[in-house]
């Protein structure tokens, strides 16, 4: 496989835990829970979270030259979902993994990406 930067692997790992997180979340706790765990605002933020995180590891796999806008909007959809998690007791876990994941793609949006 070829070789990419310390950083550059480190942020696909966050979007991808982030992903399995939100994804994993959604579709078993959240629609289990039912109410506020399904309201359209939370499942929504949730379900863009995961497909965002996704999307921002196969940008920066694929070294697309879009890549550093794309980990620029995956931080910010990462902190709306961390903001929507927060209210529920039991998706901190969640929140905190997008928050995580938003501060790797903050910092990855920052660097030069290697051609």
């Amino acid at each position: 496989m070829h070789m990419m930067s310390k950083e550059m692997q480190s942020c696909i790992d966050e979007c991808l835990r982030c992903y399995q997180m939100c994804f994993g979340m959604a579709m078993t706790h959240c629609l289990e829970q039912g109410g506020d765990h399904v309201k359209p605002s939370h499942f929504r933020a949730m379900i863009a979270c995961a497909n965002m995180c996704r999307e921002a590891a196969d940008m920066m796999l694929m070294k697309a030259p879009q890549a550093r806008e794309t980990c620029l909007l995956c931080a910010q959809v990462c902190e709306d979902c961390a903001k929507e998690c927060d209210p529920l007791p039991d998706m901190k876990e969640c929140a905190e993994e997008c928050r995580r994941c938003a501060e790797e793609c903050r910092k990855m949006s920052a660097q030069k990406m290697a051609a």
